[in-house]
């Protein structure tokens, strides 16, 4: 191709670029809470919770309430997910799940310590599930945004998905007191 063909075809795709830049900031700027244009996550579902009147916890005290045995925790990330591992005992419940009714959470005492989490902080579910607990009448609840990401950053135990002979649901959960608050070691670790 001629260089003269050549140039005129790159300046237009270099003006729609321009053009496509500015109409993104233009929408962005009028809407009526703009996106950042470099997030931090961590902050942004920090302030989230906070305004939705729900906890945050860091991997490091959830850990310790893993422990303690005092909290339940729920894993708001998909099922496959889940089942790749999660924290130890956490039961997986999606906000979808919940919404839909198809979530079986009549076995959680709604007073009862809850830790929900879901992937990383670029993860928006636990605070769905979170808010959407706290509508139900949960009246405990915490989360931790560096999800199940942070917990393994911090060591923090991992347990492999239960069987489809063992399912892992809220009607299994036992409750945990200090007398169950023996943690089984991290896999991980182990090797």
């Amino acid at each position: 191709m001629p260089r003269s063909l050549a140039r005129p075809w790159l300046a237009h795709v270099f003006i729609l670029l321009i053009l496509s830049v500015a109409a993104a900031w233009a929408v962005n700027v009028n809407r009526p809470e703009p996106l950042p244009w470099w997030a931090d996550f961590m902050q942004q579902k920090s302030e989230k919770a906070v305004q939705a009147g729900i906890a945050i916890l860091t991997p490091v005290e959830a850990l310790d309430a893993l422990k303690a045995g005092t909290h339940q925790f729920i894993d708001a990330r998909d099922p496959d997910e889940f089942a790749t591992g999660h924290i130890p005992n956490a039961l997986n419940i999606s906000a979808d799940s919940l919404a839909l009714g198809q979530a079986d959470i009549s076995s959680l005492a709604k007073d009862r310590p809850l830790i929900v989490y879901c992937g990383s902080t670029s993860c928006d579910k636990s605070d769905e599930l979170a808010k959407a607990l706290k509508s139900l009448g949960f009246t405990n609840i915490s989360v931790m945004p560096e999800g199940f990401e942070g917990w393994q950053a911090a060591n923090g135990p991992v347990e492999a998905a239960h069987s489809p002979a063992e399912p892992h649901s809220p009607a299994d959960a036992a409750p945990h007191g200090p007398a169950s608050a023996e943690v089984p070691n991290n896999p991980v670790e182990a090797k």
